[in-house]
């Protein structure tokens, strides 16, 4: 896997991938989540995939002979679906991750191969290439986001209770309790969460120039991962709130 492209898909200004069915989506949606690794480990991680891809290859044509097994012979998020099913693969330790977050690198991977390849095609048209290469790009952010996330441990508590491992009455309120601050805990968050959106989704109106209300729209919601109606909704209702000059 070439570091490069991953680089191109990280570096790549918005306003250039618009042409891409869901290129600025794939692009926003996976560098906010990836956000918390540095850049040096995100291509760390991009060659613990390589690995590890290589590694389940070679088993592979071990055990079905060379001449019948091809890596190139299915797509890079096939055989990694494969790794993933593998109750351990060697992931890098120093930076921990889940699955799901090496499915997003791979979608921007991916995406990094669609930019290279529509580098010097003319504007509106995408090769083959290209295309398969979107198409794996955007089906591994779906799958990315179908992983659950992993329990946290007042889940784990729930479950254990509800499996009949009752706890002591008094371990028993704190269980309730603890349930009780995760649940206010999760409602801030996600309060928190869509303020910040809006946040920068106001901000980047202002400061920004569009061609059209429904570019900026789509860009911005791409930027927040949010939908270009609830940004839509968000500039309407501050320029309600604004008063004329």
């Amino acid at each position: 896997m070439n570091p490069h492209l991953l680089t191109l898909a990280l570096t790549t200004p918005l306003e250039q991938l618009l042409e891409l069915p869901n290129a600025v989506r794939i692009a926003a949606c996976a560098r906010e989540d990836l956000q918390r690794f540095s850049a040096e480990q995100l291509q760390q991680m991009l060659a613990s995939i390589d690995a590890a891809i290589t590694d389940t290859v070679t088993l592979a044509q071990i055990k079905h002979g060379g001449e019948l097994i091809d890596r190139y012979e299915k797509r890079d998020l096939d055989w990694f679906i494969e790794v993933t099913n593998q109750a351990e693969w060697p992931r890098l330790r120093s930076a921990p991750a889940a699955d799901r977050d090496y499915l997003r690198l791979l979608a921007l991977y991916k995406l990094g191969v669609v930019i290279e390849a529509t580098a010097d095609t003319p504007s509106g048209i995408i090769i083959m290439l290209a295309v398969d290469a979107l198409m794996e790009s955007l089906e591994s952010l779906v799958l990315a986001d179908l992983l659950p996330e992993p329990p946290s441990m007042e889940q784990l508590i729930e479950e254990a209770w509800k499996a009949g491992l009752t706890p002591e009455p008094v371990a028993a309120d704190e269980v309730r309790k603890a349930q009780s601050q995760a649940v206010r805990r999760a409602a801030d968050a996600r309060h928190a969460s869509n303020r910040a959106a809006r946040q920068k989704a106001l901000q980047l109106f202002a400061s920004n120039t569009y061609r059209t209300k429904e570019e900026a729209y789509r860009i911005i919601g791409a930027q927040v991962c949010k939908a270009p109606g609830t940004i839509k909704n968000w500039i309407a209702g501050l320029q309600k709130n604004t008063p004329p000059e």
